[in-house]
């Protein structure tokens, strides 16, 4: 194949060996075309083929499938978390798949521009804090209760949290932790709200429906809560994440200087991913720049300054190499 038709690189996690493959797979040759290693339907063996067995190696799919691919595996992860033959080892391994590609579309979006390798060593880092939580069938099962595309939402948001505490010179692992599982799963309480409210944009709810969307953030934190060995700051992320410094936000409108430290971190990035993916009446999504500019002005930077500003960085900063390459 030709570079005619748009690809999309993905993670080698997104194919496990013995499962139909959810779409046709190449790899990238030095001339720059593709060359097909295994076609839809088959019976998946990636993982350990020649081709890709190398870590440097590629994995590419048609840009038409990706939606497709990333379905069947949150419907693997919804299977694999009923399986106690399943280790959660490759429990964590089909989410870090995930969060590849979803890296990879902040890239496509020109929200980030890095290394695949540097894409996979925040994965890696999002796979092994996952895996450290103890109940982690549980926090799954929550994750698979989720709405629509929920839990992309929320790898994209602890993406984007990481990048911004990186930029911010936030180094501490234990903080990293702590703000990539708290970003992950801050939706969690979404679970309990109709999807017909969730999809429903938010100037057309009615007031009932707007106060039955907004409890989200304290019943995720209730249920949380039930998990013994969740960390503090998690449980304020979830309940804090829609809080802004002008204590306009909810649950408690509270201001900035009372909002945990880590929740004003993923407060920002949470409302950047919401907008980002958000399409207007045409159909159209809104560029980094433009969501920047809609928080900025619009808006009227409503967030933790600190945070923000970082954020603006990391999108000039990719601007601007976006230029040159």
């Amino acid at each position: 194949m030709t570079q005619a038709q748009k690809m999309i690189q993905v993670a080698r996690e997104l194919f496990t060996d013995g499962v139909p493959l959810a779409a046709d797979v190449y790899t990238k040759m030095p001339s720059g075309n593709f060359l097909l290693i295994g076609k839809k339907g088959d019976k998946g063996a990636i993982q350990t083929m020649h081709a890709t067995a190398e870590k440097k190696a590629e994995t590419y799919v048609p840009a038409s499938d990706y939606e497709a691919l990333i379905q069947f595996n949150l419907n693997l992860i919804r299977q694999a978390v009923h399986n106690p033959q399943v280790s959660s080892q490759l429990k964590a391994t089909l989410v870090k798949g995930l969060t590849d590609s979803t890296m990879n579309d902040l890239v496509e979006r020109k929200v980030y521009i890095g290394t695949y390798d540097r894409i996979r060593q925040i994965s890696d880092f999002m796979k092994d804090t996952l895996e450290q939580v103890k109940s982690i069938d549980r926090i799954l099962d929550m994750l698979n209760r989720l709405p629509g595309d929920q839990v992309t939402h929320g790898m994209a948001t602890a993406a984007v949290a990481i990048l911004i505490c990186e930029q911010m010179g936030i180094s501490s692992k234990q903080t990293l932790e702590k703000i990539a599982l708290g970003a992950l799963i801050h939706d969690i309480g979404l679970k309990e709200v109709p999807v017909a409210i969730i999809n429903k944009p938010r100037l057309e709810r009615t007031e009932e429906e707007t106060l039955q969307y907004e409890s989200h953030t304290l019943r995720g934190a209730e249920i949380l809560r039930e998990l013994k060995e969740m960390p503090s700051d998690v449980l304020s992320i979830v309940m804090e994440h829609h809080e802004n410094a002008l204590g306009m936000g909810y649950p408690r409108q509270i201001r900035d200087i009372k909002i945990n430290p880590l929740a004003r971190i993923v407060g920002v990035a949470n409302y950047f991913v919401e907008l980002l993916f958000e399409k207007d009446t045409d159909q159209m999504s809104k560029s980094p720049d433009e969501v920047i500019k809609y928080m900025e002005e619009t808006l009227g930077q409503p967030f933790n300054k600190q945070a923000f500003l970082a954020l603006k960085q990391i999108i000039n900063v990719t601007y601007l190499k976006s230029r040159i390459v």
